[in-house]
C-alpha cells in the first residue's frame, strides 16, 4: 500500500482525499433483506466509528476499529464485510474484501461498473442498485443530497439475480422511518 494513502494518514488527521463519509442506518437498511442470517458485520474502514451505532439501530453488531484497513490483522469472527469504502480506493477495497473469503457488500459509485479494473472480478460479483441517491453523514451532519448514484457491489450473498434494482419497498421504508 502506498505510504501516502488516505488510509495510512487517517490517524494523524492528515487528509489527501475527501473520502470521510459515514453511512446512516436508513442506507444500511436497504441490505437487510439480503443479510438476514448475517449478524456480525465487519467494516474495515474507520471514519469516526458512527457505523457501529448505525448498525446497532438495525439490531446488528459491527466491528469497526481505528486501524488501517490494508495493513492490519483482520478479525476472523464475523459473518459479512459491509462498508461504505473510500471511493478513491475502489479496486483495492474489492481486492481486500475478496481476500478475506467472506461474503461482502461494498458501497461505491455506480460508475465503477465502467472501470477497466472491475472486468476481471465481474463473474464473482453481484450488484444491488438503490432506487434513489443516498445521503451520508459528513463531520457528524446528515447531508442534504449526494450528487452521484451509488450501488452495492456484493459477493457471496447468493442473490436471485446478478443485478437487483431496488424499488420502493414498503417494509424497508418502514424500517428507515423508525431509525432516522
Amino acid at each position: 500500500m502506498n505510504k501516502n494513502s488516505t488510509l495510512n494518514m487517517r490517524g494523524t488527521g492528515v487528509k489527501f482525499k475527501d473520502d470521510d463519509y459515514e453511512t446512516p442506518s436508513c442506507v444500511l437498511a436497504d441490505l437487510l433483506p439480503y443479510i438476514k442470517n448475517h449478524n456480525i458485520i465487519y467494516d474495515p474502514f474507520y471514519c469516526k466509528g458512527l457505523v457501529i451505532v448505525e448498525w446497532a439501530k438495525l439490531n446488528k453488531l459491527c466491528i469497526n476499529q481505528k486501524e488501517d484497513a490494508f495493513n492490519r490483522q483482520h478479525p476472523e469472527n464475523f459473518d459479512i464485510l459491509i462498508s461504505n469504502i473510500p471511493f478513491s480506493l475502489k479496486k483495492e477495497s474489492v481486492e481486500l474484501a475478496l481476500s478475506l473469503s467472506k461474503p461482502f457488500a461494498l458501497l461505491m459509485p455506480i460508475d465503477a461498473l465502467g472501470s477497466k479494473w472491475i472486468n476481471k472480478y465481474f463473474d464473482k460479483l453481484q450488484f444491488i442498485i438503490p432506487h434513489k441517491r443516498y445521503n451520508f453523514y459528513k463531520e457528524g451532519k446528515y447531508g442534504s443530497g449526494c450528487w452521484f448514484n451509488t450501488m452495492w457491489i456484493t459477493h457471496g450473498l447468493n442473490l436471485n439475480e446478478n443485478i437487483i434494482k431496488l424499488g420502493e419497498n414498503k417494509d424497508v421504508e418502514d424500517v428507515k422511518e423508525k431509525v432516522i
